[in-house]
């Protein structure tokens, strides 16, 4: 499904690189906490941030997730590192900012995301398992909640009830 979905992209937008590439983008609005759309080659995209999750919708946090991405890229210039496409055509990246932070760190220091259990697999995701880790101790931003809910399990749960 993955490979057809990014045969599928690279013929649609033959300028967009493949996944471990990457290249410059311009923010140019925010979706939610975790999925921007950006200028990048000349094309409008939308773009999911890699190995982590922010509440959804609704959900406690959501909010201030969001507003946290656009005060950090709003506008700027960003790196995008691919690691893939998702099923909705979006690339999903680490992106990281001019002054070299990276969005997807930051939001996990900031309490304001979960790393993702089912696709952070790579080294770094040790890393942000451990901010994480400091931010549930010193509850910070959603880990002021006795016990909040992850996204992923969220969605099911919202899903079940239809």
């Amino acid at each position: 499904m993955i490979a057809s979905s990014i045969l599928l992209i690279s013929s649609l937008f033959p300028s967009i690189t493949l996944a471990g590439q990457g290249g410059s983008a311009v923010v140019e609005r925010i979706i939610d906490g975790d999925t921007i759309s950006v200028k990048y080659n000349n094309k409008r995209l939308k773009v999911r941030l890699w190995g982590i999750d922010t509440p959804e919708y609704r959900q406690p946090y959501s909010k201030a997730a969001t507003k946290f991405t656009s005060k950090m890229v709003a506008g700027e210039l960003v790196f995008l590192e691919v690691k893939d496409w998702d099923d909705y055509g979006r690339m999903v990246a680490v992106v990281t900012l001019s002054d070299k932070r990276c969005l997807n760190e930051e939001l996990v220091k900031e309490g304001l995301a979960w790393v993702h259990i089912y696709y952070c697999k790579e080294a770094i995701c040790n890393q942000w398992y451990g901010y994480e880790k400091k931010a549930r101790q010193e509850r910070i931003g959603l880990w002021q909640d006795k016990s909040p809910v992850p996204p992923w399990v969220w969605k099911r749960k919202k899903h079940s009830y239809k």
